[in-house]
């Protein structure tokens, strides 16, 4: 039987998770050649990639080379796609072709591709820098790590050069080698090649603003400083420090890291009240030697904290530099320190004075001149101001707009095409109280207030098109929730249509502006279900105004509208479970759209939160292994009652079936939430 094209890539996509690429080069190099179109063609050339990536010998070269050429023979057809690109490059990589290569991951970037191209287009800046071939900086050089220390060594004298000058001196051979004798163990090459870019400071003073302070340790404070944490432990615990655990309840890693207090296996890399230290004593199913792991130091055992932060020490550095890179992590001038932005540090998001100033003006310039400022008593995290503009014959209605918002990063995926620093506005009818303290004058002020905390509370992102639903109706209305719609400026581009409303500021931060656009629930359903094009398109129907006013009797633009269910929502989803708690369904989503991209598996038209059932309560049932009942979540159960009767397997974990009760946040579950809501379980 002759094979459709969907057939043919289903069954390559069940080889390539069982990382079964022989097996799909044999079976698309054995199809008729009518078999064989772009989709199929283009999966055979990433199947030789991987090929090559599973062994990276001499001899697998060869592979990319056949991949390359499968590559050009459809250039035609796909180099205006982001992923052919970064194939391609990644084919052109490994052959030390730095030219090529960069080409082609410049151009994914360019077409706003989902991959890691940035990775290796700063692998191919070190290569080039360095005068060596492209494999010997893609594996880190020294201990893995050796480039990447150059890195962030060199942005450090960029960005921050009065940091880069507190840097300890390199260790020597000599030193350590003793600190390995007086441990009484090896410690592995990565440790050792941070000590032999750098060790310590030239100066015991704060480093990062983390905490109360860290600082890089020496090679020769390291016992020092695991004696002073084992002092701490004897002062507040008592001799027998040792034999205490953290409540299971607060130790989320004990599958990654031993519960206890301290380990003298744990070498402390940043000292402070918060150290980061290398693990070298880890559990041994899913713990790796050498992982880097937090211990924030606390007088009572349920503030104490231990968690795993990266499985080696090179992600925690990429990490570091990647945190300069973008400017999430940036030198504070006035106190002399490296800072990391918002919830990174613990420490309020900020705008400077002169940024703070270039903020206003584009307000005034853009929105209309402000002569009063809802200040902001107390500021935990950011210090979000509301300005209020007052109703013009022009645009007769107030704008209260948000100023320190937009001080914060928010956390966006790597490949995000937008800034991740936003502000929000709101217009309100000229008859509106702004001044009122009552719920239905105030609402539109506590919901500013709401949004620009949001992504902070929930470690995510806001951007246009974006719902936000409330648990219950705004005071006076009958809208139960808000839609980000991007704010326009006055300026216009060589078309004549107006650009986004963005301001780059002094610090280079990059601020978008949004309204807020309270729904009624059919139309955050119908959003949900079609899409936002959809709904917009609606509001233009019905001629909803922009910029947005908010009217409390305005049409409903989808009344009557009732989510209809698809059970089948999920069927074309692919999707890898692992062991990654995702706390925010857009970041959720993002993932599996991108994971979706890399396997060709297109999802530009799916609506993620098309609703799936119309209930509230779903009950799911899936295999898992598990080492104990004690793994399994309150909701979970057994179906199998004698799951723990046998043997374990090798791992000592059993294999169980389970069934869960999944409770969606509204009356019915999106298809995409209750794909994370398995995920967290399985997690």
């Amino acid at each position: 039987n002759i094979m459709t094209e969907q057939q043919i890539l289903k069954k390559i996509d069940a080889w390539d998770e069982q990382d079964k690429i022989q097996a799909i080069v044999d079976f698309v190099e054995g199809l008729p050649v009518e078999q064989r179109t772009t989709q199929v063609l283009s999966e055979l050339a990433r199947a030789y990639n991987n090929l090559y990536w599973l062994d990276q010998t001499e001899e697998n070269k060869n592979h990319l080379r056949k991949a390359i050429e499968v590559f050009k023979y459809l250039e035609d057809e796909l180099s205006e796609e982001a992923a052919w690109n970064y194939r391609i490059g990644y084919s052109y990589f490994f052959l030390d072709d730095k030219a090529n290569s960069r080409k082609h991951f410049e151009k994914h970037e360019e077409l706003g591709g989902c991959n890691n191209a940035y990775e290796f287009l700063n692998w191919l800046n070190i290569a080039e820098k360095k005068g060596i071939p492209t494999y010997d900086v893609y594996t880190g050089g020294k201990g893995e790590v050796e480039y990447d220390l150059e890195v962030f060594v060199d942005l450090l004298k960029e960005k921050a050069p009065k940091m880069a000058e507190k840097l300890g001196n390199p260790a020597t051979e000599a030193e350590i080698s003793a600190l390995e004798q007086r441990l009484g163990f090896e410690l592995p090459e990565s440790f050792k090649q941070l000590h032999r870019t750098f060790s310590g400071q030239k100066e015991d003073v704060p480093f990062f603003a983390v905490g109360e302070g860290q600082s890089f340790v020496g090679i020769n404070e390291v016992e020092q400083v695991q004696e002073e944490i084992i002092s701490y432990l004897k002062k507040h615990y008592g001799e027998n420090w040792a034999d205490l655990k953290l409540p299971e309840e607060n130790f989320e890693d004990d599958y990654l890291v031993k519960n206890t207090l301290y380990n003298r296996k744990w070498i402390p890399i940043l000292k402070g009240n918060d150290l980061i230290c290398m693990d070298l004593d880890p559990v041994e199913e899913d713990g790796l030697a050498g992982q880097i792991i937090i211990i924030s130091l606390a007088e009572n055992i349920e503030d104490y904290y231990v968690g795993h932060i990266q499985f080696r020490m090179r992600a925690w550095i990429d990490y570091m530099n990647d945190s300069i890179s973008s400017g999430r992590l940036s030198y504070d001038e006035e106190e002399d320190i490296m800072k990391f932005e918002g919830r990174d540090s613990g420490l309020p998001a900020y705008y400077d004075e002169e940024d703070r100033t270039a903020l206003e003006k584009y307000i005034a310039k853009e929105f209309g001149e402000f002569n009063d400022v809802f200040h902001e008593l107390e500021s935990p995290d950011i210090h979000c101001d509301v300005y209020i503009i007052e109703p013009t014959p022009e645009a007769n209605y107030y704008t209260l707009v948000t100023g320190g918002m937009g001080a914060y990063m928010m956390n966006v995926p790597a490949d995000y095409p937008y800034t991740p620093h936003i502000e929000l506005a709101i217009n309100l009818p000229p008859t509106w109280n702004i001044r009122s303290e009552e719920e239905k004058d105030y609402w539109p002020i506590r919901w500013l207030k709401i949004l620009a905390r949001l992504p902070i509370n929930h470690n995510t992102y806001l951007g246009n098109g974006h719902t936000i639903p409330s648990n219950e109706a705004f005071e006076g209305t009958n809208f139960k929730g808000v839609i980000l719609v991007a704010a326009q400026s006055n300026e216009k581009n060589e078309d004549g249509e107006n650009l986004p409303a963005i301001v780059e500021l002094p610090s280079e931060r990059r601020v978008e502006f949004f309204y807020i656009q309270p729904l009624y629930e059919e139309e955050m359903d119908f959003k949900l279900d079609q899409g936002t094009d959809a709904l917009f398109d609606k509001f233009i129907e019905q001629d909803v105004p922009y910029p947005p006013v908010v009217d409390v009797n305005r049409v409903n633009v989808c009344e009557g509208y009732a989510p209809a269910e698809n059970p089948n929502l999920l069927d074309n989803v692919a999707w890898a479970f692992n062991d990654k708690i995702y706390e925010s369904l857009q970041n959720f989503w993002m993932a599996v759209y991108d994971y979706n991209q890399d396997i060709d598996n297109n999802l530009d038209d799916y609506a993620p939160h098309s609703t799936i059932f119309n209930s509230k309560k779903v009950k799911v049932m899936y295999e898992a292994y598990i080492k104990d009942e004690k793994s399994l979540w309150k909701y979970e159960k057994l179906l199998n009652p004698d799951t723990f009767d046998g043997e374990p397997e090798d791992d000592g974990l059993y294999y169980a079936e389970i069934m869960a009760e999944c409770e969606a946040y509204e009356d019915h579950f999106g298809a995409i939430e209750l794909l994370q809501w398995i995920h967290n379980s399985l997690a």
